[in-house]
């Protein structure tokens, strides 16, 4: 019933280095999985499963991919890319160049609103602060407005 794990034929020292140079978090366990069976530390799928904290049958996975693909294979891991953005570049354009300005804008409600008139666009308002914090990296920061009893002159203990 069980299979055998086949002999790794790496070198143990430079799969040391590169796990050592490696800060990818899904290609080093990779990495860390090759290097135990190597060096000999782990002898079963269940053995490295319990060390790197992942699930046997992702052990056994990711030896048929060596085994099939080699090392190259085994560290190709792909991103996915995500829903493209559904705005023309022309309007993420005038949109970029909006929150440039100085004056800025008060609310992402505001800007929803301008974007409306401006645009002609129905956008909504969590998809505006997504596309605001995540593409343009920017935070719409307005002052906020200070109490109604609070004064301008200093206290009387700075006096």
């Amino acid at each position: 019933m069980r299979n055998p794990l086949p002999i790794i034929h790496r070198d143990t020292a430079s799969l040391k280095q590169r796990i050592q140079q490696e800060h990818n978090g899904r290609k080093k366990p990779r990495l860390q999985m090759l290097y135990w069976l190597a060096s000999g530390p782990a002898q079963t799928r269940q053995n490295v499963a319990q060390f790197l904290e992942v699930h046997r049958h992702t052990i056994g996975h990711w030896r048929a991919i060596d085994a099939t693909g080699g090392l190259a294979a085994l560290l190709a891991v792909s991103v996915p890319a995500g829903k493209p953005v559904s705005f023309l570049r022309d309007v993420l354009d005038t949109l970029e160049q909006a929150l440039r300005q100085p004056r800025g804008f008060a609310s992402y409600e505001v800007l929803r609103q301008w974007v409306q008139q401006s645009q002609h666009l129905e956008v909504n308002y969590h998809t505006l602060c997504t596309l605001v914090r995540t593409r343009f990296q920017t935070k719409l920061k307005v002052a906020q407005p200070s109490h109604t009893k609070q004064t301008l002159r200093p206290s009387r203990r700075f006096r």
